[in-house]
């Protein structure tokens, strides 16, 4: 019999005292007691006696000493209820912790009913005290876990829900609702096909799907209307082994699309070959160029050895396998750049290339080689080498920045996907512990043994490890939404940095130009230098062709990087811009090894290079010379050795508009 019931009956039936049921009150499991309206405590039984391990002989107890069993921050609720209980006739029912003879509190129910006595019309009140201690701790339980859930929800980087077997939403967090442009309270309940009526077509058979089979559907891709591009994956939800709904969880990938279609749009577009190759030495990608120089399909060398690819023949190449430049890359993480060599066509024919190769570092260890090559066996006289010089040049860029680009977009994206599908699970796991909670809480979980319930609680809080997921949760989020912050700076600064060539000048901002350049150029200076950009703010812009001063910024900061001392302390590069008059005047200065006074007249030749063989053609300064004396400019050098190098650029605000322009 439920308390309520209980003080009526009691009500109705007990005589003036209660004592006619007081036997049956002492074998009651809840506590039962009896005053005056004058706050006099006259009667308790045996349960009551046995918990606060008082006699009876206690009793009757006056209202401020029975208080004293009540926790000190509820008596002032006890004290309120007594007093608004003495100005009406209807049943009085509140909560507060009692203590128990062991000096622990309990949460306890309390209702009580008055009942007038004898022809006077003196009154009495009977009360019963429930025991809820076990279900405010599990409903606080909830609520922590409700408040975890709904934290996660709110700061994870991508969009998440329930639906139910009726395809209706049951819960959104706030980017998905973001998403679908509508506020968060306006989903639960909700047909999804009402809510995204233009997306649902592409949703509803995924979604079926898993309500009809049991199983997951994951990156499942969905595309918007205004050109957004989402992964959803679907998840069957079971409460008690049985299912209940589907949760799913959204990815917004237009920038890694957009990443990825232009990486694409760079192996597909460039004249020269272009290979990648795993830690084991096998093909993993080609360009569309590769294979015309090479004669293979790509589906026919992928998943090869490049070596044999590149050197099919001994009498190919003078380099056997154990000799061959890509394995020394490959094993020791050394880069090559515009070297030579000689590789084979399908047909067996010779080719001679020049190439550059760069490691692909995930970390510290080598991932992979990525090798950029091109066809240079009909090179006869001098005009045609520089011009296939500037183009090597190019070529040395293209396969650093290429290395470069695929580190930086593949690690990001890497982490983003392991912690997303970390933060599925963990969002799933949670659900489903909600929804545990949600069910032996609810109406028909009442009428299970408080015992077994509790058990069921248990069992899923251990089942979700819910100190793992608080600790591991939030490191999740924030390296995911760096991963996004990392890809989309990077295709922001490639897409500057590859400023398309046009022959007339225009005006743009030289800061932003060499921003960029750093940006793109981060992988091969970060291990040697640290660059330090001290830049006017209220630099004007100039008149040029940004995309021939990001190759003359590019070609400097690289000179910088490689002019530290190997094994030495790490270096320093520090980029300064300035006005003079009507000229801006851009400098890159490093603390390196510097260039000795007998060679410094020579440096802007062609083809000169200090670097050994392998390492440079010779065209990276040449083609700075001559890029700024298109612009009207000049360049000039200051180095001392062992003290560092300071490469001086002067352009006229103005410009200069060449005779092509």
């Amino acid at each position: 019999m439920s308390s309520p019931a209980l003080v009526d009956a009691v009500s109705r039936t007990a005589g003036p005292n209660g004592s006619d049921l007081a036997p049956m009150m002492d074998e009651l499991p809840i506590m039962v007691g009896a005053a005056s309206v004058a706050g006099t405590v006259d009667y308790v039984n045996g349960r009551a006696i046995e918990y606060a391990g008082l006699s009876r002989d206690a009793f009757p107890v006056g209202l401020e000493k029975w208080l004293e069993l009540v926790h000190p921050d509820d008596r002032d609720t006890a004290r309120r209820a007594w007093r608004d209980a003495l100005g009406t006739a209807d049943p009085v029912q509140f909560e507060l912790r009692i203590r128990r003879a062991d000096g622990v509190y309990r949460w306890f129910r309390c209702r009580a009913v008055p009942r007038a006595e004898g022809d006077d019309g003196t009154g009495r009140w009977l009360a019963t005290f429930a025991d809820i201690d076990d279900q405010k701790t599990a409903q606080h339980d909830a609520d922590e876990m409700t408040a975890l859930l709904d934290a996660v929800q709110a700061g994870a980087p991508i969009g998440w829900g329930f639906g139910d077997l009726d395809c209706r939403y049951v819960r959104v967090n706030q980017q998905l609702a973001a998403i679908n442009n509508r506020p968060r309270e306006d989903h639960p309940g909700r047909l999804i096909a009402d809510v995204i009526p233009d997306r649902w077509p592409q949703v509803e058979p995924a979604y079926r799907r898993v309500l009809e089979t049991g199983e997951p559907v994951t990156e499942h891709p969905v595309n918007a209307p205004t050109g957004e591009r989402w992964l959803v994956s679907y998840y069957p939800v079971r409460v008690a082994g049985e299912l209940t709904g589907v949760g799913f969880v959204i990815m917004d990938v237009t920038a890694a699309l957009a990443a990825e279609a232009f990486r694409a749009a760079v192996m597909d577009h460039m004249a020269e070959g272009l290979c990648t190759m795993d830690e084991h030495g096998l093909v993993t990608s080609v360009n569309l160029a590769a294979t015309r120089l090479l004669g293979w399909t790509e589906k026919e060398v992928l998943g090869r050895s490049l070596h044999e690819v590149l050197h099919a023949t001994a009498g190919a190449n003078a380099h056997a396998a154990a000799d061959c430049p890509l394995t020394r890359i490959r094993s020791a993480g050394e880069q090559v750049d515009n070297a030579e060599d000689r590789y084979v066509h399908r047909d067996g024919a010779a080719i001679d290339v020049a190439y550059s190769a760069s490691p692909m570092r995930v970390g510290e260890s080598v991932a992979g080689v990525v090798v950029v090559f091109r066809d240079v066996t009909e090179q006869k006289d001098r005009q045609r080498r520089e011009l296939e010089g500037r183009h090597d040049q190019k070529l040395e860029a293209l396969g650093r920045l290429s290395a470069g680009l695929a580190h930086e977009i593949n690690t990001p994206i890497q982490f983003v996907g392991d912690n997303t599908r970390f933060l599925a699970e963990a969002y799933q796991t949670m659900l489903e512990l909600l929804l545990v909670y949600r069910d032996i809480l609810g109406p028909q979980g009442g009428q299970l043994p408080w015992e077994e319930r509790k058990k069921r609680a248990e069992d899923a809080e251990e089942k979700a490890d819910i100190e793992y997921l608080a600790e591991e949760v939030p490191g999740a989020v924030e390296q995911s939404l760096e991963g996004i912050d990392r890809v989309a700076s990077l295709v922001r600064a490639m897409k500057a940095f590859s400023y398309k060539d046009t022959k007339e000048h225009s005006y743009a901002d030289i800061n932003e130009g060499i921003r960029t350049t750093v940006i793109v150029a981060r992988n091969e200076v970060k291990y040697v230098a640290d660059v330090v950009l001290d830049l006017d703010e209220q630099l004007p812009d100039v008149l040029c062709n940004l995309g021939d001063l990001n190759q003359v910024f590019l070609n400097l900061l690289v000179n910088a990087a490689d002019a530290m001392p190997e094994g030495g302390e790490r270096g320093k590069i520090t980029v300064t811009t300035r006005v003079e008059g009507t000229s801006v005047v851009i400098s890159f200065a490093d603390n390196g090894t510097g260039i000795p006074e007998d060679i410094r007249k020579a440096i802007f030749d062609p083809f000169f290079t200090t670097k050994e063989v392998g390492k440079g053609t010779g065209q990276g300064l040449a083609l700075a010379l001559a890029v700024c004396e298109k612009h009207g400019g000049t360049i000039e050098v200051q180095s001392e050795l062992g003290v560092g190098t300071e490469f001086i650029l002067t352009l006229p605000i103005a410009g200069k508009r060449s005779s092509a322009a």
